[in-house]
């Protein structure tokens, strides 16, 4: 007999594939500097700076697509798990004096003010305030810009970083 979960239906592979994935996504989403940073710095300190970026900026991209088109089809049932972690998470951004017009740009209804929200903020992160504040999915158009101006941000940031540290360990 299968494990019952707090409801009535059995626990499915393809549930638990699902809440996998969700837990991917929230990682993702709140920790990608403390993963994905070191990576980049240690990639930009060993090669050229520019193979680095062009590696980073569209993987990053892509992954960030990818995380905000399985939201998209899976809202209710990430929302359920995650969307209290990440209110309380806002409650305290909101009265950050550093993120509170980012958070109020998130707010509008503009490609614009989406895309810088998302490239200071994170692509992920935006797109589930968005749907947190009782927007209606977004466009494939609105995700993508997103992606990629936090993508290359995040990329040209951590290869900086790492030019520095190869500098300063061929230095020694």
């Amino acid at each position: 007999m299968l494990p019952m979960t707090g409801t009535t239906e059995p626990r499915s592979p393809r549930r638990l594939l699902s809440g996998l994935t969700g837990a991917a996504v929230a990682a993702y989403a709140f920790l990608d500097d403390l993963m994905l940073g070191p990576i980049g710095v240690g990639l930009a300190a060993w090669l050229p700076w520019w193979v680095t970026f062009a590696i980073a900026a569209p993987l990053f991209s892509c992954i960030n697509i990818a995380c905000c088109t399985w939201l998209q089809r899976s809202w209710e049932t990430w929302s359920e798990g995650n969307g209290a972690r990440l209110e309380a998470m806002l409650v305290k951004k909101r009265r950050n004096r550093l993120l509170r017009l980012p958070l109020a740009w998130i707010a509008r209804d503009s490609d614009v003010w989406f895309t810088i929200a998302a490239g200071l903020i994170g692509t992920v992160i935006v797109y589930a305030v968005t749907r947190l504040s009782g927007g209606a999915t977004l466009s494939r158009r609105r995700i993508v810009f997103g992606s990629v101006a936090y993508s290359v941000g995040f990329a040209a940031t951590y290869s900086g970083v790492g030019i520095g540290v190869g500098d300063l360990i061929r230095a020694f």
